[in-house]
């Protein structure tokens, strides 16, 4: 090779090697901070330990996480505002099957596909729901209140903190569960709702953990709960499923999703930060410390949760004609 030769393809490398550096310099997730929507209000339990999650996993990724608190619609706001953003996994955000599942069956117009409208990351959190009866109630464990149901079509009645909630729903469930006419009493929020139980004005209600210290000082009694193993939380309560109301799975579950079509490397690393994290023992003793189960796995795992309660509160909203007011 003449010297000339050797130089110009000295230059091409060198050319080749400056034009890839910014490339490499701006390699997921080292250009800028990630953003993590949550869109409800600051200041709740959940908000407080999604920060924790958060801080974690910007740790375990190697990228500052910052927490956007965007409210409002519902928490349609922030989700909306998730959609429409790069993905480029520099934005992620909070998901509840409030969001996924029951608005979106509720009123056609806000459907959202797993997949295509967003993609799902991580499932993180189950919070299960605890079916709380009156103390004074004619039935004592959930086989009391089928029978109860089935010999009283429509005496039963059940309070929600509001309509198309997931308290609204699971009475609804639990009604086609169980072959019997349930009546909704729909309330202004939760208080009001467990306020109407414990003053006998209705004789049940589906809440969670928060009622904690109602049940453990009589004034509401916990039958039963809707997660699929036992919960360390209520250690002697049964599951529905052993209780007598099979295939009721009752949960506020909360999960990780980013824009749609996410690249499958950068949406693995996001999987696998948040896993990390929420397995961490620092964040899990928070989660758990309020009462609610860890969960994790792959974004299929995710998808087909979402998926599979679709498919279940499909029937449920059409057979009680459950509109947005």
């Amino acid at each position: 090779m003449n010297r000339k030769n050797f130089f110009g393809l000295m230059g091409l490398a060198l050319a080749a090697t400056l034009h890839a550096s910014p490339l490499l310099a701006q390699a997921y997730p080292a250009a800028k901070p990630i953003t993590y929507i949550y869109p409800y209000a600051a200041g709740s339990s959940p908000d407080s330990v999604a920060r924790a999650i958060g801080q974690e996993a910007g740790k375990r990724i190697g990228q500052t996480i910052l927490h956007e608190n965007r409210p409002g619609a519902g928490g349609r706001i922030g989700f909306e505002a998730l959609m429409r953003a790069p993905a480029d996994g520099y934005t992620v955000g909070m998901f509840t099957n409030g969001l996924g599942v029951y608005q979106p069956l509720i009123e056609p117009k806000l459907y959202v596909e797993p997949g295509k409208d967003y993609t799902p990351v991580v499932w993180t959190i189950d919070s299960p729901q605890v079916l709380a009866i009156r103390p004074n109630a004619p039935f004592r464990d959930i086989k009391g209140l089928i029978a109860y149901a089935r010999a009283n079509p429509g005496k039963l009645n059940g309070s929600s903190p509001g309509l198309g909630t997931g308290g609204h729903l699971g009475v609804v469930l639990m009604a086609l569960a169980v072959g019997a006419d349930i009546t909704h009493v729909p309330y202004k929020g939760t208080a009001p709702a467990i306020t109407a139980v414990m003053s006998g004005e209705v004789d049940m209600t589906l809440t969670d953990s928060g009622a904690k210290p109602l049940i453990d000082t009589g004034k509401l009694l916990g039958i039963g709960h809707g997660a699929e193993q036992r919960w360390s939380y209520f250690p002697d309560m049964p599951t529905f499923g052993e209780a007598g109301l099979i295939g009721v799975r009752m949960v506020t579950w909360l999960g990780i999703v980013a824009p749609p079509n996410m690249p499958r490397d950068v949406l693995l690393r996001l999987n696998r930060a948040y896993n990390e994290a929420i397995n961490s023992p620092e964040v899990r003793a928070k989660i758990e410390g309020l009462g609610q189960l860890v969960k994790g796995g792959t974004p299929e795992e995710f998808a087909a949760v979402i998926r599979g309660d679709l498919k279940t509160f499909g029937p449920v909203i059409r057979s009680a004609n459950i509109k947005l007011e």
